[in-house]
């Protein structure tokens, strides 16, 4: 499975290259995809953030991503998997391929870790901004880095990404 990791953290690389677009501004937007790792303690009320963009009117969708087997979150969120996507990260089950498909105005990345499978999913949003954690090394996928004081990280992520105007 190492030789998959290289494969798809190749692909990102030529993927990220051609993949910037202008961003819109937070008004404009109306789809926002929340990508968490799974394999990180969770420090982000998750569950605040998603009521606090819905009451703004915008479409939520929140995903899961493991590097290992089996999660305790596996009820509440769809999941992904390293299991889920071929030697070369093509996905083998029809809702990530379907996923893949949907344009996504911002990505959230909750991920300190820089994580090559939660970037691999991030990508194929199509978004045109992706907002996510400030990390050593860098992110190159991301648009927005927002260090978050640890006891309202949701609320620093929401103040920050109501600031973006297109």
């Amino acid at each position: 499975m190492m030789i998959q990791k290289l494969i798809i953290e190749w692909l990102f690389r030529l993927r990220i290259k051609k993949n910037r677009l202008p961003v819109e501004g937070f008004k404009e937007i109306k789809h926002i995809v929340i990508i968490i790792n799974l394999d990180e303690n969770k420090t982000c009320d998750l569950e605040a953030l998603i009521h606090s963009f819905q009451a703004l009117g915008k479409k939520v969708q929140s995903i899961g991503v493991t590097l290992a087997g089996q999660s305790a979150e596996q009820a509440t969120m769809k999941m992904v998997r390293k299991n889920d996507f071929s030697f070369f990260g093509k996905p083998k089950t029809t809702w990530i391929q379907q996923f893949f498909n949907m344009k996504s105005d911002y990505v959230l990345l909750i991920d300190r870790s820089n994580n090559y499978l939660l970037n691999h999913v991030a990508i194929h949003c199509k978004a045109n901004c992706y907002i996510g954690y400030k990390s050593i090394p860098e992110n190159e996928l991301l648009t927005l880095q927002i260090a978050p004081l640890l006891e309202n990280e949701h609320e620093d992520f929401l103040r920050y990404i109501k600031l973006i105007e297109s």
